[in-house]
């Protein structure tokens, strides 16, 4: 008996491990994604808009744009944990304190990819962020150990107005957009089509990752 019960434990702890790596490869995803995002100046994201205009009202430089992340999100997770805290676990954690390395590398990726500066290389500069990012969210919610404090935030939303979570995320895009560019935060195409289809795709991408990756690896929800 004591054998059957060593061995639910190492499985239970080999699935959680297994996880976090598949979590923080969520994350870093969304790291590059917010960085190329960021080097295409095509426009970002509704909430890195509104990172980036948090930096702006408090005069930091651009490269400052990690610890803004921060210090917004550990605003987003008082929130979430204020009025959703079930959705808080590790996983909130391995999301916010990696991320400003993430998007260090994510700019360096793009020196060392030499993609040119000029209208055609920033569309696939902003192609590649938009999809990394959608992809890395996508992935981490699946991994299911736990939200991002943005993440966090859409959930708390879905369940107030008991809606799908795609219409959650584009009230929360909306919202994060008019505050953003209200405080100074560059948008652009790019910022208007992620309004829109990041909900739908990120949805997908975390139903079809939990349905195929997961599944195979007896990891699935």
């Amino acid at each position: 008996m004591d054998n059957i019960i060593q061995k639910t434990k190492d499985k239970s702890y080999t699935a959680f491990f297994m996880k976090v790596i598949i979590a923080l490869v969520g994350v870093s995803l969304v790291g590059f994604g917010l960085a190329f995002n960021s080097a295409g100046m095509l426009g970002n994201d509704p909430i890195a808009v509104l990172y980036d205009g948090v930096r702006n009202i408090l005069g930091f430089q651009p490269e400052k744009l990690g610890l803004v992340t921060n210090l917004v999100n550990l605003i987003l997770l008082a929130i979430v944990f204020i009025f959703g805290r079930k959705y808080i676990n590790i996983g909130t954690f391995i999301y916010a304190v990696p991320m400003g390395n993430f998007i260090s590398l994510g700019f360096k990726l793009h020196e060392v990819m030499n993609i040119s500066n000029d209208l055609s290389g920033r569309i696939l500069t902003a192609f590649l962020g938009c999809s990394m990012l959608f992809l890395g969210v996508g992935i981490f919610i699946s991994a299911n150990i736990g939200m991002d404090p943005v993440t966090g935030v859409v959930m708390v939303i879905r369940d107030k107005i008991k809606r799908e979570y795609k219409v959650a995320k584009i009230i929360c895009d909306v919202i994060s957009l008019v505050l953003g560019f209200t405080f100074g935060g560059k948008i652009g195409v790019v910022t208007v089509i992620a309004a829109f289809i990041a909900g739908p795709t990120i949805q997908k991408v975390s139903e079809l990752f939990n349905k195929t990756i997961l599944k195979k690896l007896n990891l699935s929800s």
